[in-house]
């Protein structure tokens, strides 16, 4: 048999082996808990930290997107007032060039020109508008028209050009250089994109 000190021994390893199990038992599973606290820890961490950044781009872009708009819109207001600066300058131009056409013999022939062709299309008593400045070419004017009755007034546009109307047939000529240029105007308009809407 063995002796008590043996026993003792064998009796003392027995209870360390077992204590040394259940310790490494105990730590495994603090481990594996510790290892899941971790890991969701860790998870909630990474989610949190999605969640901002995806936060901030959005954020961001926004900022960036409204910034931009705003540049875009600040450009645009730009560009068309200076188009229209532009027509503006054109149309003085245009205005200067028929002030001087206006006053040339070379006016008068157009102003004649005008008239016959009128005359061919319209039958009837016609009423001739000219300009107050342009009263002196009158008599030129009903020499050519005669054999018609002509009746001269004066008309309510300030560039040049004359109005015709045969009120028994109900018709109207507008050749006047005024509604010739607020065409202009409009037709430059459309050609350079003048219009608030773009």
């Amino acid at each position: 048999m063995d002796n008590p000190e043996e026993k003792l021994r064998h009796f003392t390893d027995a209870i360390l082996t077992d204590a040394r199990e259940e310790t490494d038992t105990l730590y495994g599973e603090i481990k594996s808990e510790e290892e899941a606290f971790m890991s969701a820890a860790v998870d909630e961490a990474l989610a949190g930290a999605f969640r901002y950044i995806k936060t901030e781009v959005a954020r961001i872009e926004s900022d960036c997107g409204r910034r931009l708009s705003r540049a875009v819109m600040a450009n645009k207001r730009e560009i068309f007032l200076r188009r229209e600066a532009m027509a503006d300058e054109v149309m003085e131009a245009v205005g200067e060039r028929l002030a001087v056409f206006t006053g040339t013999p070379g006016y008068g022939d157009y102003l004649e020109s005008v008239l016959m062709r009128l005359l061919d299309i319209l039958d009837g008593d016609i009423i001739v508008c000219l300009r107050p400045e342009d009263a002196h070419l009158e008599a030129m004017l009903a020499d050519l028209s005669a054999r018609r009755g002509v009746t001269f007034a004066d008309g309510n546009f300030s560039l040049g050009g004359m109005e015709v109307s045969c009120p028994q047939k109900g018709l109207h000529a507008d050749a006047t250089f005024d509604t010739r240029v607020d065409e202009l105007r409009g037709h430059f308009f459309e050609l350079f994109g003048l219009k608030l809407g773009e």
